[in-house]
């Protein structure tokens, strides 16, 4: 499999995307023959048994993800099976076009730096509670990289991916045949809707030097109720610190979508909410998570049909028309980056 041919579609404008706001979508980012190959070749594992139930850890129990099943082609048993995927793991093209364009993100090479796996869900109401893919320390995940495998995915079967950006709408994606997303796995807080039909993906995340010190420690001197510090969380990795309170809500739902009814769900919500009473308890912390939440917005976009790159950089051109019109609306009323990301933000997906 000519896995580098993909590569090159990731170009400046799209490494611009992930500078600005943390991630950004290819449509048809691969071939239609390898697509289709890659979901028979998924399926044909899936029947052999070689999937396993999701599992994951919380206090001191491991649970199971329900309807959720994957495979770590870091597990060499797998990778005959899975032969096709098993050569990306192989593959430095797409970590090395990301680093052209960002030499900062100094994303690392060779067979440890990555991790893929192969997802299926089930479509009896599979879904994911609201993460980041990088919580903190340990993690070395930069980059992650999430490629769609379903050619029948109509509006309503659901398995849709949301993207939390921080104080920022919700971004809507449908899990289209050939859709890539990336986003930084330390920045961008997600969830996944549940699923009403199968549905396969494969995930690849890349690692790189992340949870500095100034990524993961809120100091003291962050706690100010300005607008300035509200821009500087939404580009930092330190939001991670404070996000389950802010969203405490969004966090919940999710949370109950996921493993309402299931063992252990009842031990999730009660450690979220405990986490979440004492932030806003502390006498520093709490007043600045209040502020925070007074900016989060319940818009949301939603990108369902296949946007070609053409058409998108026209709109994005529109929006930043908008954008200086909205800057000067928004400065009058005293709310300059709430007007200009909100509007930026629904002209790219206006048809």
């Amino acid at each position: 499999m000519d896995w580098a041919a993909s590569s090159p579609l990731v170009d400046e404008d799209h490494v611009q995307q992930l500078k600005e706001q943390g991630w950004f979508i290819i449509d048809d980012f691969l071939p239609e023959e390898l697509a289709v190959s890659l979901r028979a070749e998924a399926k044909q594992a899936y029947e052999d048994g070689k999937f396993s139930q999701h599992r994951f850890q919380f206090g001191s129990g491991t649970f199971e993800k329900p309807s959720i099943f994957e495979a770590d082609l870091h597990d060499e048993t797998l990778q005959e099976p899975l032969a096709s995927f098993a050569e990306l793991l192989f593959e430095e093209s797409l970590g090395q076009r990301l680093n052209h364009w960002w030499p900062e993100l100094a994303l690392e090479e060779g067979f440890r730096a990555k991790t893929l796996k192969v997802q299926r869900n089930g479509g009896q109401g599979g879904c994911f509670p609201c993460h980041y893919d990088n919580s903190g320390p340990p993690s070395k995940r930069s980059i992650t990289c999430l490629v769609y495998l379903n050619p029948d995915w109509t509006d309503g079967d659901g398995g849709e991916l949301v993207l939390h950006p921080f104080l920022e709408p919700d971004i809507i994606i449908a899990p289209l045949m050939r859709r890539a997303v990336f986003f930084r796995s330390d920045l961008i807080l997600h969830s996944v809707r549940p699923s009403s039909a199968e549905r396969f993906c494969f995930t690849l995340w890349l690692d790189g030097p992340t949870n500095s010190r100034e990524d993961v420690n809120l100091t003291a001197k962050l706690l100010r109720s300005e607008l300035e510090t509200v821009d500087f969380l939404k580009r930092s990795p330190v939001q991670r610190s404070v996000s389950r309170a802010v969203n405490s809500e969004l966090y919940e739902e999710s949370l109950l979508a996921c493993m309402s009814g299931m063992p252990g769900c009842d031990e999730m919500l009660q450690g979220h909410r405990q986490h979440v009473t004492q932030q806003l308890a502390h006498p520093q912390l709490g007043p600045f998570v209040e502020f925070l939440r007074s900016f989060t917005c319940s818009e949301t976009v939603r990108l369902c049909e296949p946007l070609t790159a053409d058409v998108f950089r026209r709109k994005q051109d529109w929006a930043r028309r908008r954008v200086d019109f909205a800057w000067t609306l928004g400065s009058n009323n005293n709310h300059p980056v709430r007007s200009c990301r909100v509007v930026w933000k629904f002209w790219i997906d206006d048809d």
